[in-house]
């Protein structure tokens, strides 16, 4: 008993009966999800040395990101995967235009309830909805699940968020999101799993859930969960009765019994009560998705393009909101002039829901811009970028500096309904004020007056720890280098841009964009050996593993910090580039002096003296010993 829905499910992936805590195990995928970067994964797979993917059946594979190809560039990188999955045999391949990956597998019920789904992307956490464990994870630990089935995760401590009442008129999942980010920061759920619980989950429409676990990758969270109920169930079962063929009666029995329910002692590391019906509209604004306040406190900022779209807030419930907004007192609203609206449904499904209840229509009238399902702007690669000094209101899931593609501009995240009033008024605004009228006033949540019950009831969260062994590679022993100093909360935005995510591919090329929105003097200056020093969360964002690449490539073998990104963690020590969690010499060390990195004593030298650092998980040590996941794996046979 005393077990988390995560432990649970990983126990169930690993074949074991439960697991402890930060026990790392090797589990099972049910499904192993990749999209866009499926090319440069199957890449990393044929360096193992290995013919055929070992499930083929379990993998999932959806054009999304950059569709249609852009460039020259795009379409190499689309035909490499489509050869890929005709050669292994890959059943579940969505072509360009299907959708959003995480929307496609939902629609196509590939994962079910109780399941556990790696996925190399970082909002995997979107499985959560449907009561599944889903959690992102790098390339090379992709290839490695390709290649083997199976790939090692750390079991977590959970947080418990607690919903009661419901939402207002008005007020949606997104502000829910976006109000539990304010509360919780980037990182403070970071190397934990979430679970949502409480009567308020089943006040929440089916499409409204989704927005809950995709965003909460944005507190660092390694998954989030909701409990299932009978809503879910027929959802899902319908859409695998469809798929298969199957009596609709037996989808339903075979979801229902594959459902697990964390235990009602389970132990979780703090406690988080939220009151639905206490909610506003909130917004969040540049440059962080936790740096969110009331709508009342932007309202009147002039905007230069709106979107509505991606995987957090692209489905029909999404479209009606917003069409709602455009389509009253029997005339269709235009687009402010100077302002421009892109909407992007998240799947082909979705579209063809919004084009019969007259939604696209709606919007066309309008005047705005439909893409083709898929990411579109999201991550800065494809359509949708903005100029230099310009502001977009989005109803995505991150704005870091640069997400979209320009760094000198800002992103604002906000509901569908508010996204359609700011395009209609060319500023950021309340939907009510469209007709007109002034913004409703609203209550502040309860924790904006203190009375939101947020408890900690003891700290479990993981610290990664790096290696100490006399068995470590010489060339990390006894390393001294110049320091490169950085602050709280680096992404992985900045230090790769994703521009570049599909159309470089040999790490030299990425060194030459290493930390190009954070310090363009980096590039040009980094030497061999210099050492990286940075505060809290370092690597958040993006699973993108060229973010390890292009530091590794430029010369650097160690990153110091006072903690790590979840994901950039594994991406870390899976490219042999060795992560150090130490505060105090973080603290210590000023910009440009030199250390010295003893990795065998476990200790820090700079000016202000020396200072500890505590050993890896024998486990991980393992793979920084081989140099990395993929040479380990290489060197093993698989």
């Amino acid at each position: 008993m005393n077990q988390t829905f995560a432990q649970k499910a990983i126990a169930r992936a690993a074949g074991m009966k439960r697991v402890r805590v930060g026990e790392i195990v090797n589990v099972r995928p049910d499904v192993a999800l990749s999209h866009d970067n499926s090319a440069a994964i199957a890449r990393i797979f044929r360096r193992l040395g290995v013919e055929r993917v070992r499930h083929p059946e379990r993998l999932a594979i959806t054009l999304d990101h950059a569709v249609p190809a852009p460039t020259t560039l795009h379409a190499t990188n689309h035909a490499e995967i489509r050869a890929f999955a005709a050669e292994q045999g890959v059943t579940h391949f969505f072509e360009a235009g299907r959708g959003i990956c995480h929307q496609v597998v939902s629609e196509e019920a590939l994962v079910w309830p109780g399941q556990l789904i790696l996925g190399a992307d970082s909002h995997t956490t979107h499985f959560g909805w449907l009561g599944a464990f889903g959690a992102g994870v790098g390339r090379s630990e992709m290839a490695a699940i390709w290649a083997t089935g199976e790939l090692w995760l750390r079991a977590p401590a959970s947080i418990r968020i607690e919903l009661t009442g419901q939402l207002r008129a008005g007020v949606t999942a997104k502000d829910l999101a976006l109000w539990i980010l304010r509360l919780l920061g980037e990182d403070r759920a970071a190397y934990q799993a979430i679970e949502f619980g409480g009567p308020g989950v089943s006040s929440l429409s089916i499409e409204s859930r989704m927005v809950l676990p995709n965003m909460m990758a944005e507190a660092g969270a390694k998954s989030a969960y909701l409990p299932p109920d009978e809503r879910v169930f027929a959802w899902l079962a319908e859409r695998l009765s469809r798929r298969t063929g199957r009596p609709l009666a037996e989808c339903l029995a075979q979801l229902q019994a594959s459902a697990l329910y964390p235990d009602p002692d389970a132990s979780y590391s703090a406690r988080l009560d939220i009151h639905l019906d206490d909610l506003e509209p909130m917004v969040a604004r540049p440059h962080s998705p936790a740096n969110v306040v009331p709508l009342s406190e932007v309202r009147g900022r002039p905007i230069q393009q709106a979107f509505l779209g991606t995987c957090t807030n692209g489905r029909l419930e999404d479209l009606a909101a917003a069409a709602a907004v455009f389509r009253a007192n029997g005339r269709v609203h235009r687009v402010a002039r100077g302002a421009r609206l892109l909407v992007i449904p998240a799947s082909d499904q979705v579209l063809q829901a919004a084009l019969k209840a007259g939604y696209i229509q709606t919007f066309v009238e309008a005047g705005a811009m439909i893409g083709t399902p898929g990411c579109g702007p999201c991550m800065g690669n494809h359509m949708g970028v903005p100029a230099v000094g310009e502001v977009t209101i989005s109803t995505g899931n991150r704005n870091f500096r640069g997400r979209m593609g320009t760094k000198e501009s800002e992103i604002y995240l906000a509901s569908p309904a508010v996204v359609a009033a700011s395009a209609i008024l060319g500023r950021i605004a309340a939907p009510e004020e469209v007709n007109g009228r002034t913004q409703r006033s609203q209550r502040r949540g309860r924790k904006a007056e203190g009375s939101d019950q947020w408890s900690v009831i003891r700290d479990q969260t993981e610290i990664h720890r790096p290696i100490v062994s006399s068995s470590h590679r010489p060339d990390i022993q006894g390393a001294k280098g110049r320091v490169w100093k950085y602050g709280d909360h680096v992404n992985t935005d900045v230090i790769f841009p994703g521009k570049y995510t599909y159309t470089l591919r040999e790490p030299s090329e990425w060194a030459k964009h290493a930390l190009e929105d954070l310090d363009p003097e980096f590039a040009a200056n980094v030497q061999p050996g210099d050492i990286i020093v940075a505060g809290r969360n370092w690597g958040c964002g993006s699973s993108r593993e060229q973010a390890v690449g292009c530091l590794k490539a430029a010369g650097v073998r160690i990153i110091i910090a006072k903690s790590f990104a979840r994901i950039y963690y594994r991406n870390a020590v899976n490219n042999g580039l060795l992560p150090i969690v130490c505060p105090d010499a973080v603290d210590a060390i000023e910009p440009g002096e030199e250390v010295i990195v003893d990795v065998e004593q476990g200790l820090i030298h700079c000016k202000a003296g020396a200072f500890a650092f505590p050993p890896l998980s024998p486990a991980l040590q393992a793979i920084i010993e081989a140099g990395g996941l993929i040479p380990m794996l290489k060197a093993n046979n698989c």
